[in-house]
């Protein structure tokens, strides 16, 4: 198993959409947001879980690798 970083849990989530989104509006509005990826279910919907939580933090970070990589 590898070694984690951190904890997941509800507060990381929620600093993790402010760091990537850049503004805490942004950040709340997408955590509030039904996603086709979550099954129609908003990311704090499934923040009870620990695979919600694993599933809102690849999302969090696929969102934050795309933006990385645009070219302007």
């Amino acid at each position: 198993m590898p070694a984690a970083m951190h904890r997941l849990d509800p507060a990381y989530i929620r600093a993790l959409a402010r760091r990537v989104f850049g503004d805490p509006a942004k950040a709340g509005a997408w955590l509030r947001r039904p996603s086709v990826q979550l099954g129609g279910r908003a990311p704090l919907a499934v923040l009870g879980s620990e695979d919600g939580l694993r599933r809102v933090a690849e999302l969090l970070t696929q969102i934050d690798d795309d933006d990385r990589l645009k070219i302007d």
